[in-house]
Order: C-alpha cells, then structure tokens, then sequence
C-alpha cells in the first residue's frame, strides 16, 4: 500500500462500479480488509449510470471500475483534494494497463502529472471522429457478458468517415482543416493498441493524432482512411510523423478550434465540446496511485 498519511480518525470511500466489466472479481471484503485497519470505511457500490458519489469528506478514495470509473474519480478528487487510489476492473484498463503497475504485482505506481481539457482531467485520452464511440456507447450489460467481443461487434458500425472542421494549435503552430480523427493521448495505447512508443511517463507532453478526412462518408472515401488508421494503429509510431493527410507529434500546450459542437470520448465517457479546447498536462495537488487490477484477487 502506498504511503498515504493517516490517522484512525481519517475516511476512505470505497467507490465499487458493479456496471464494469470485470467487475465480478472485486472483492469487497478483501478491500474492507486491506483498508478498514487504518481508515474509517465507507462503501458506495454504484450499480446504475444515474448513481452518484462525492469525493467531500474523505482523505481517500478507493475506486474500482473501467476508465470512466477513474476518469470521473480523478476529477472529483482533484476538485475536493482528495487522494485516490485506482483499480481497473474495466474491459480494456487502458489507463491502469498504460500507467499501473505490472500485471500481478501489489505495488502501486503514483502518477506525477495528467492531462487537462478546459479543466477536465483525463488519464489517457481525449478524441473525436472514427471509432471514438466505441469508449463510450458500448452496453455496459454486453461488456459484463462477453467482454472485449461486445467492443468487437461494433467496430464495423463504427467505421465511418467523419467531418470535424477544426483549427489545431500545437506549441504555437496551427493549421486548419477538417478530420476524421483528433486524438490527443497521454499513454501508450488506446483502442486495446500499444501504438504509442513516444509515450514517456512525467514528460509534460501530450501526443496529437490527426487524420484529415477525405470528404463525405460514403464506400470511397472509407477506404481511404484505411491506410492512415491502419499505420497509425496497427504499425504506431517510434518517432514523430507528419504526413499530408496524417499528423502525430508531442506538444506541451495544444488548442482545438472547433467550427462546430461535437462529442468527445474523454476516458471513456463522452463530453460535449464546443469553442475552443485547450489541453495540456498539470501536476496534481493531490496523491494519485494505480494498481494492479487483478492484485486483489490473488
């Protein structure tokens, strides 16, 4: 267990997202074991979207869900100063895979810094355009059932070619157009692909993905942005790239112009996003460790 300062008097909520996907192998008691001898203990299992949790009050919480369970725990600690622990129960942990400690191992590892969108925080992602969908329309029910397939058998509905008209400001550099893909990551993999090897822990970079849309949705043009999505995702990328229809490259301070109000998938979760989006990555106030995701049930 990380060092944590505490005292018997101090609270820990325990938030468990019984709607993730592996979320049959957290186990309560062993949670209430390994936290109920230093804290009082509060346990708070979510089991609809529509359950709420507050992070006010607490000198620790313990969460325990997919990548939305820590994308909305990282916020609400980072709001109420709180620190936090995180598990990834979910279907693909990108974030606790990405940035936790090895698989089996009961150590955490404390992340130093994440990501910020307009003060939203993010662990891994921020993105718009093909695919992105996919981290949040998902049916939790279906991820539970028959894990990464459910995500499988979407993949094909979701392929499709889209039209972000945008103005893209990397590092005080711009450029304009319209994109099928705007991805700003802060790990080594999304989508289940490790294809982010420029990815360095505590660097204060972002990496920006872009790839240009060719025009209206339809069979050609699908078939065009194969290649860029394929390279980007299949092949990843060890240095920078910048191509005439594909961009990815590291920045500090990174601005989107959107034309248009569109979704973005933030960890997991889908976000709103209209005007101007400034991103770039923060040092937290507060203490954040990842584990293991299968350390509690072994």
């Amino acid at each position: 267990m990380p060092y944590i300062e505490h005292d018997a008097m101090k609270n820990c909520l325990i938030v468990i997202n019984r709607m993730s996907g592996r979320a049959a192998k957290i186990d309560k008691e062993k949670l209430l074991a390994k936290f109920g001898a230093a804290y009082s203990v509060t346990v708070r299992e979510l089991l609809s979207p529509a359950d709420e949790w507050s992070a006010e009050g607490y000198s620790l919480v313990v969460a325990c869900g997919g990548d939305g369970t820590f994308n909305r725990a990282l916020n609400r600690c980072a709001a109420s100063g709180t620190d936090l622990i995180y598990y990834g129960f979910g279907t693909f942990n990108e974030c606790a895979k990405a940035k936790g400690a090895p698989k089996g191992s009961r150590e955490f590892i404390r992340l130093y810094e994440y990501a910020e969108l307009n003060g939203r925080f993010f662990g891994y992602v921020a993105a718009t355009g093909s695919f992105t969908p996919l981290g949040y329309t998902v049916d939790a029910a279906k991820k539970q059932k028959i894990g990464v397939l459910a995500y499988l058998l979407r993949v094909l509905g979701e392929y499709r070619v889209w039209n972000v008209p945008a103005r893209i400001t990397a590092d005080g550099e711009s450029e304009q157009g319209v994109y099928t893909l705007i991805m700003a990551i802060d790990s080594v993999r999304c989508f289940g692909f490790r294809f982010n090897r420029l990815y360095a822990a505590d660097d204060g970079k972002v990496h920006l993905l872009t790839v240009k849309s060719p025009g209206k949705d339809n069979l050609i043009n699908r078939a065009k942005i194969f290649f860029p999505l394929f390279r980007a995702f299949f092949m990843g990328f060890g240095r920078e790239f910048r191509g005439k229809h594909m961009t990815f490259r590291a920045v500090k301070e990174l601005d989107i112009s959107l034309s248009s109000p569109v979704v973005f998938d933030v960890d997991g979760d889908a976000a709103d996003c209209a005007g101007t989006l400034h991103i770039r990555v923060i040092k937290p106030k507060n203490k954040v460790y990842i584990g293991d995701f299968d350390a509690l049930t072994l």
